[in-house]
Parts: structure tokens; C-alpha cells; sequence
């Protein structure tokens, strides 16, 4: 995960954690470690916009049982169930586009349809789903043709070229981990 700074911290302090003060640390567990979840918590948050960290000290007060912080991977999930984390600091995402099966979906053209699935925090996927990416990727590639035609005869819609850009700007995202971890492969 790229590294927060103090403005970004001080967003998630003001926005989650300050309405939250109130509540407790969980019985048994020590101030100091209740200090670093608490910390991880702030630091792994700031990926999330203003209305969803609001959106969670509703979420998180409505489960603090008898006032009492929940479990910081429960609040991580609610997380990321609010707003997925951005691609590039979504460690499965990153771990899936830089694997083997990440590097054949490159080859074979199927890579951002796997990275889509990759950011929807799925599991791995097995051999059905594959299948579904391939066919998909022939789908989108079509589209991808129909729209560029569009777009050269003037008549693309709004909708179609902001498609064809999130298709590219994952494109983009995709080289780029791939092209990271190439370069930590041949500095190691």
C-alpha cells in the first residue's frame, strides 16, 4: 500500500476516528496493541473518500457492542465492502496481475478482464471462470473495435468513450505492477 501522509491520517482522525473516541478497547487486549490496530486502521483508511469514512462511523458505532471498538478485521472488510481499496494498494490484486496467471492473461489478452476481478476481491479463479475472462476479453475487444470506429466516425457516446478509457486506464494499471515487479525481479 503506498504510504499515507499526515494530511491523509489527519483526514481519516477527523472523519472516523474522532467521531469514535468515545468507544473501548476490547477487554484482554493490551493499550498498547489496541494503539496499533488503531494505528493500522488510520494508515490502511485513507484510501477511502470523505462520505464512505463517514458512512463507517455509522457502520462501526452501529456494531461497537456495549460500546467497545470491533475487531479490526471486521471494520476491514466493512471497508472494503464500502469502497474497494485502489488496485495498486489491494495486495491480492497486485499479488494476482503479478503471478503466473497474471503474465499468461497479459499474453493472451485477457488481463484486465482478470483485473477487474482482482479488484472486486474475489477469489482466485478457477477454471470456469477463466473461461468466462477469455470470453469476455473476445467480447470487449469487439467492443473496443465497434468503439474506436465510432469515435473515427464521430457518433462514440459519452458512455462509450468513458469505457473505452476505463478499459485503458486498467490497461495502464495493469503494465504497470507487471513492469514493478519486473524491475524488483531483476534488482533482487
Amino acid at each position: 500500500m503506498s504510504a499515507p501522509n499526515a494530511g491523509m491520517r489527519a483526514r481519516v482522525d477527523g472523519l472516523l476516528m474522532q467521531p469514535l473516541a468515545g468507544l473501548a478497547r476490547k477487554r484482554g487486549v493490551s493499550a498498547e496493541a489496541h494503539d496499533k490496530a488503531m494505528a493500522r486502521l488510520r494508515d490502511w483508511l485513507t484510501y477511502m473518500s470523505d462520505d464512505n469514512l463517514r458512512a463507517m462511523v455509522d457502520l462501526i458505532a452501529r456494531h461497537a457492542v456495549k460500546g467497545i471498538w470491533p475487531e479490526e478485521g471486521l471494520i476491514r472488510s466493512w471497508a472494503m465492502t464500502l469502497q474497494c481499496p485502489p488496485p495498486r494498494d489491494s495486495a491480492y490484486a497486485q499479488s494476482l496481475i503479478r503471478s503466473a496467471m497474471g503474465r499468461q492473461a497479459m499474453a493472451e489478452g485477457w488481463a484486465v478482464e482478470l483485473f477487474q476481478i482482482a479488484r472486486k476481491l474475489g477469489p482466485p479463479p478457477g477454471k470456469y471462470i477463466i473461461t468466462r475472462l477469455r470470453q469476455d476479453a473476445d467480447a470487449n475487444r469487439h467492443k473496443r473495435r465497434v468503439i474506436r470506429e465510432n469515435i473515427e466516425a464521430g457518433r462514440a457516446t459519452l458512455a462509450e468513450k468513458d469505457w473505452l478509457a476505463a478499459w485503458h486506464a486498467d490497461l495502464a494499471e495493469i503494465e504497470a505492477i507487471q513492469n514493478a515487479a519486473n524491475e524488483e525481479g531483476t534488482a533482487a
